[in-house]
């Protein structure tokens, strides 16, 4: 499976985990994908910008086909994006206190608010994959494995590849925080069901 090198780091801001965690799941578990109009208008507005200000190296990063959509995007980037709206959702939901207060106050919170915790970032993490991509295609043994093993092996939502996705780099976060393997099964499972998304 892939490296977890980044798992073993200490990162200043949380945000930044939260990128890298996002480009190497997405990296390893997508293999083919078609992005929103909307997010294609933002990729092509941020390419433009950076032309403007004459740094052409990220032209290698993104690159659109003749109707204007992305066909090749750096996982960074992708990434970047996550960690980026993973920070600014996370800390409007959490009443504007910094993404590493809240993460502190989790890690010492009581099981509840750690369950919470996961639900709103599965909650952050769907949305945010929904806003990129219109079509995911994926590796179909992880997407077993993992309907498995969060007991989703009935759940047939056309969005199976977004659901993955989230749960893939919510782990990680689970992980690296400390958060207990079984609390998460549960608030993932109890959010994919509910539909509370």
């Amino acid at each position: 499976m892939n490296s977890k090198e980044y798992m073993k780091k200490v990162y200043r801001r949380f945000s930044d985990f939260v990128s890298i965690a996002s480009a190497r799941e997405l990296e390893f578990f997508v293999l083919d994908s078609k992005f929103t109009s909307s997010f294609n208008y933002r990729m092509k507005k941020m390419l433009e910008e950076i032309k403007a200000e004459k740094n052409d190296d990220i032209e290698f990063s993104i690159m659109f086909n003749t109707s204007g959509e992305i066909v090749l995007i750096d996982a960074n980037i992708l990434g970047k994006y996550i960690g980026n709206n993973y920070n600014i959702s996370i800390e409007e939901y959490y009443k504007n206190a910094s993404l590493n207060k809240i993460i502190k106050d989790v890690i010492n919170g009581s099981e509840k608010s750690q369950k919470d915790f996961v639900i709103i970032s599965y909650s952050i993490l769907y949305h945010t994959l929904d806003t990129i991509y219109s079509e995911i295609k994926c590796k179909k043994d992880t997407v077993d494995k993992y309907k498995k093993d969060y007991l989703l092996t009935d759940y047939e939502g056309g969005d199976i590849g977004a659901v993955i996705a989230s749960i893939l780099i919510l782990e990680d976060i689970c992980r690296y925080i400390g958060i207990r393997e079984n609390l998460v099964l549960q608030a993932i499972n109890d959010v994919v069901y509910r539909k509370n998304i």
